[in-house]
Parts: C-alpha cells; structure tokens; sequence
C-alpha cells in the first residue's frame, strides 16, 4: 500500500536500518564471547605456566602430591567462573535480539493497523463492521503474544536459575571433594 515513492524508499532505508541493527546484535554478541575467549586463554597460559613451575619444584612425592591437589580447586572455581562468564554474554545478545524481535513485530502490527484505517477510508460502505473485526484480531494478537512472551520469559529465567543453583551446587561439592582429598593426602 504505498501511495508515493517517497514510502517506498522509506521503508527501503528502514529495512536497510533493522539489517544494520541486527547486524550490529549479532557482532557485538560474538566480540563478548571473542574476549572471553581471548581473556581465558591468557588466563590459562599464566595460570599453566604457574603449575608447571611449581609443580617442578617438588622435591618429594609428597610434595609433588600436595601441589596436584592446591591445583584442582582453582581449576574448578575458573571453569565454573567461565561458563558463567560464557552463560551471561549468550543470555545479554539473547535479551537484546529478543528486544530486537518485539520492537519489529510491534512495528508491523502498527503497520497494519495503519493500514488498515487507510483501507477502511477508501472502503466501500459497509465494510466498517469487517475492518473492525480485523483490527480486534490484530489486538487480540498482540496481546496474546505480549502474554506468551512475558510467560516464555519467565520461565526461561526460572530454568536459566535453577540451572545456575544446580551447577552452584555441583561446584561446591567438587570443591568438597577436593578439600577433603587435600586432608587425605597431608594425612597420608
């Protein structure tokens, strides 16, 4: 329903726009997991580099022991810290796209319903009563999507949480276990 040409290359310059904006989630979610990534792997070089050298100081099999086991529970605390790292730069470009996806899709809806007063200007007389039922229907969409969108949210955050509780818990546990092999190990 473009009346002037003037419409129709705005909406060109407006999809070229979303394209860029799109464009432009998608890059900035892979530079947050590009530096985790780079970040991670400096950590681990200075981190490896540290346990060779004091794992080569060791100057009996107890000692060499005592050191494995100081190592483990660092290991542990950095891999749970990573996904976690790993996790909340996924979930920042998810909300973002998300975001992203019900701003076009309210912009459409609002498109429609523009165009839909406009057809029902030029509509013969009459057709009030089916423009009306369209614009209920356009509504009534809305709002169930709003709604869907809003439970969909609410419960992605609750399993995202529970997840996160579980993982927690498994971390604490293995930290458990390695503190009760350090006793272990000094005992011996």
């Amino acid at each position: 329903m473009f009346t002037t040409t003037q419409e129709f290359s705005a909406l060109g310059q407006s999809q070229f726009d979303k394209a860029v904006r799109f464009s432009s989630i998608v890059l900035a979610g892979a530079e947050r997991l590009a530096a985790l990534q780079l970040d991670l792997s400096r950590k681990l070089l200075a981190d490896n580099a540290q346990a060779i050298k004091a794992l080569s100081e060791a100057k009996d099999p107890k000692a060499f022991a005592e050191v494995q086991s100081s190592l483990a529970q660092p290991s542990i605390d950095q891999a749970f810290s990573v996904a976690r790292n790993v996790y909340d730069a996924a979930l920042a470009t998810q909300n973002e796209l998300a975001a992203f996806v019900e701003e076009q899709i309210a912009e459409g809806n609002q498109t429609l319903l523009s165009n839909l007063d406009r057809l029902s200007k030029n509509a013969p007389a009459g057709s009030d009563a089916a423009v009306t039922a369209l614009k209920s229907l356009v509504n009534t969409s809305n709002a169930a999507f709003e709604s869907v969108s809003k439970t969909a949210k609410k419960v992605s955050a609750e399993i995202a949480e529970a997840s996160v509780e579980a993982a927690t818990n498994s971390a604490k546990a293995a930290s458990a276990a390695v503190a009760r092999g350090k006793k272990a190990t000094s005992a011996a």
